[in-house]
C-alpha cells in the first residue's frame, strides 16, 4: 500500500510563486528520488506519492513550509490505498490510494486536511485529530512555521543548534515550537504511524 497526498494553495495568487514553489519542489525532492512520485501542476496543484507511515509527518512539513508566509495555506487530502496503474507522471496512475485522496480532497469544507483510506475505523479515529491539527496550524504565524518546518526535518537537532543554523536566539526557538504545539505534534505523528502500521500488517 502507499499513501497519496493531494494538495492546493490556498490564496495562491496573493504572492509570487517563486517565493514558495522552489522551496516545495525542494522539500519533495528530498522526501523521495523519484521525480515520477510528485507532480505540481496548475500551478498551485499538487500530488506526492510517500509511504503510509510517513504521510501525516509530510503532510505537516508542507503546511509548516507554505505557512512560513502568512498570505498563503494548503489544503490537503491524505489517501492510502493500492496501485492498480503506475502512469509515466503521478497524475497518470490510478488505484484506490489515488481514489482515495482525490475524493477526500473534493469533500474536504472547512478544514485544511483529510484522510481517506481502506481502513474505516482508521479514518473515524484520526479525521476528529486532523480537524484539530488543521485548526492548530493554520493558526501558525510565520515564525512559528519556518520553526516547526525546521524541526521536524531536523528530529534529532537539539534546540541550541536549531538556533544557531536559523539565527535566533535559543528561547526563541523555544517559545515558537511551544506556540505551534510542537511536542503534541511529535505525539500524534507518532500514534499515527503506529496505527497505520497496525493495520497494514
Amino acid at each position: 500500500m502507499i499513501a497519496v497526498i493531494t494538495g492546493d494553495i490556498v490564496d495562491s495568487r496573493k504572492v509570487n510563486s517563486e517565493i514558495w514553489l522552489p522551496k516545495l519542489k525542494e522539500y519533495f525532492s528530498k522526501i523521495t528520488s523519484d521525480s515520477d512520485k510528485w507532480e505540481i501542476y496548475r500551478g498551485d496543484s499538487f500530488q506526492i506519492e510517500v509511504e503510509p507511515e510517513i504521510a501525516l509527518e509530510v503532510v505537516l512539513c508542507i503546511k509548516a513550509l507554505i505557512k512560513s508566509n502568512n498570505k498563503i495555506d494548503v489544503r490537503m487530502g491524505i489517501g492510502i490505498g493500492e496501485v492498480d496503474f503506475k502512469g509515466k507522471k503521478i497524475t497518470e496512475s490510478y488505484g484506490t490510494a489515488f481514489i482515495n485522496s482525490g475524493e477526500s480532497f473534493e469533500k474536504m469544507k472547512n478544514n485544511t486536511l483529510i484522510l481517506r483510506s481502506t481502513f474505516n475505523e482508521f479514518d473515524d479515529y484520526f479525521n476528529p485529530i486532523l480537524k484539530l491539527l488543521s485548526f492548530i496550524s493554520s493558526n501558525w504565524k510565520p515564525v512559528t512555521s519556518e520553526t516547526i518546518f525546521y524541526a521536524l526535518t531536523h528530529r534529532e537537532m537539539m534546540q541550541k543548534e536549531m538556533a544557531e543554523q536559523l539565527s535566533k536566539d535559543k528561547t526563541t526557538i523555544n517559545k515558537a515550537l511551544k506556540r505551534g504545539g510542537y511536542d503534541e505534534i511529535i505525539e500524534i505523528i507518532n500514534l499515527y504511524s503506529k496505527k497505520i502500521q497496525q493495520c497494514l500488517n
